[in-house]
């Protein structure tokens, strides 16, 4: 039974994802990561099923964050017991030294890294294990951090970060129903003793909520991240539609809100609508906090102009304008290889033909553009959004301008395999708006699995 109630909740997300606008026909694959735990090997053992059965591309993947001496070894273990059983699977290694505190953040950041450029590669979706009894643990972690509504939605079952699609289909499930496919397949999994190292907060929840007494807590903590998650999507929901009639976004270097409309909502709309705005510009992994947009939201009238979230912002009679904020240092630099998808500033999805390093076009190079390539049709732009679009220096010495397309095109040959040379010579180097971070709703599971 745990076996076919995993098979139905795995196909359930990955059909709910064929549907949306996300997925890429013909071409998105799925990654697993795993750990070695029977969470990820039961994963692993029933997705390679149905992508096989659904003709998707599937790799189980799995991290080596080298935290423990045995980690090395362990990781090479998986791979090699998982290619044994015929799933395609290899290994990713942290290279990176561990800092002296906070390692288990740090790894997990490394780790997702990893993941996500191994998944920009072939627009993968990232499988993660994450289940019922990982839920209820969250979300008494964020209670006692006094999270609000959003924060108490705890772990969502499909989540966009840095332009990767993360799914993690077993939160109906239990860790014993994760444990008993396991045992049908015969998997022997890993057992990581920081799981239970009382050192670290959620090692302390979990043994707190395993309680015997503790049953009836873990089943309404659940429920209070459905509740959560339910409020926060018709929030969601409400403030794109908003969005959509009073704000014109220019991909995700200016925002310029309908001030007259704007000043009619009450002072917690608002700031739900600045936060909004200033994370799809700002590109911060942090929301501003109430006390921050209210001091922002008084100081608005002024027509000052006000820096907030990495982003420029003032106000007239007709519009609130955000711009990304130019100058910030360091400047980023990234070295790129011809062929491969990379995130470049937090904003941009990008893939070229050439090796080289991209930066940052900046104000001088804005101010010397020529008018016969690509910039003639931003004409509207300010210096300051000039200045943030990115440039390829390639290896050749030349500057390559950026060819702006859909995000699919950057995953297919179209954009670089034109029969038309012409053509072809303009996009040497490509570019999209990337999605901003967070929960979206592209699955509709039946009651049952609530």
């Amino acid at each position: 039974m745990s076996v076919a109630a995993a098979k139905n909740s795995l196909t359930n997300h990955i059909d709910g994802l064929r549907r949306s606008d996300l997925w890429l026909e013909g071409y998105s694959g799925v990654l697993v990561a795993v750990s070695g735990g029977p969470d990820s090997l039961a994963l692993t053992f029933v997705a390679a099923e149905i992508c096989v059965e659904k003709k998707i591309n599937f790799e189980a993947v799995v991290v080596d964050h080298g935290l423990r001496s045995e980690a090395a070894g362990e990781a090479s273990k998986v791979v090699g017991t998982l290619k044994s059983r015929g799933i395609r699977s290899c290994c990713l290694r942290i290279t990176a030294p561990p800092p002296s505190s906070g390692k288990q953040a740090w790894a997990r950041e490394q780790r997702m890294q990893l993941l996500c450029d191994y998944a920009r590669q072939t627009a993968s979706a990232v499988l993660f294990a994450h289940h019922y009894d990982d839920q209820a643990e969250t979300v008494a972690m964020r209670l006692a951090r006094g999270s609000a509504v959003m924060g108490l939605s705890a772990i969502a079952a499909v989540r966009i970060y840095q332009g990767v699609l993360f799914v993690r289909p077993f939160l109906n499930l239990h860790k014993i129903d994760l444990i008993a496919v396991c045992k049908v397949y015969k998997a022997e999994f890993i057992t990581d003793p920081s799981n239970k190292d009382q050192a670290f907060e959620r090692a302390r929840i979990r043994a707190w909520l395993q309680q015997p007494d503790q049953r009836l807590l873990q089943q309404q903590l659940v429920q209070l991240s459905r509740f959560s998650a339910q409020l926060s999507e018709r929030l969601a929901d409400t403030l794109a539609e908003w969005c959509a009639e009073h704000i014109v976004f220019t991909l995700r270097l200016r925002a310029q809100i309908n001030f007259v409309t704007f000043s009619e909502l009450s002072g917690a709309k608002q700031n739900l609508i600045l936060r909004h705005c200033l994370a799809v510009i700002g590109g911060q992994p942090y929301p501003l906090s109430d006390n921050r947009l209210d001091r922002l939201r008084a100081r608005l009238a002024t027509g000052v102009r006000l820096t907030a979230g990495d982003c420029i912002v003032q106000c007239n009679a007709e519009r609130i304008t955000i711009m990304a904020e130019f100058g910030r240092m360091p400047e980023p630099e990234l070295h790129v290889q011809a062929g491969r998808i990379y995130r470049f500033d937090k904003r941009w999805l990008i893939r070229t033909t050439k090796d080289g390093v991209i930066r940052r076009l900046g104000p001088a190079g804005w101010a010397k553009r020529s008018k016969s390539s690509n910039f003639q049709t931003l004409s509207d732009w300010t210096a300051r959004m000039g200045a943030m679009i990115p440039v390829l220096h390639g290896l050749d010495g030349r500057r390559y301008c950026p060819h702006f397309i859909e995000r699919r095109f950057i995953y297919s040959d179209f954009a670089f395999n034109s029969a038309q040379q012409d053509l072809a010579a303009t996009r040497v180097f490509c570019a999209s708006s990337l999605p901003l971070d967070g929960p979206c709703e592209v699955i509709k599971t039946d009651k049952n699995d609530r």
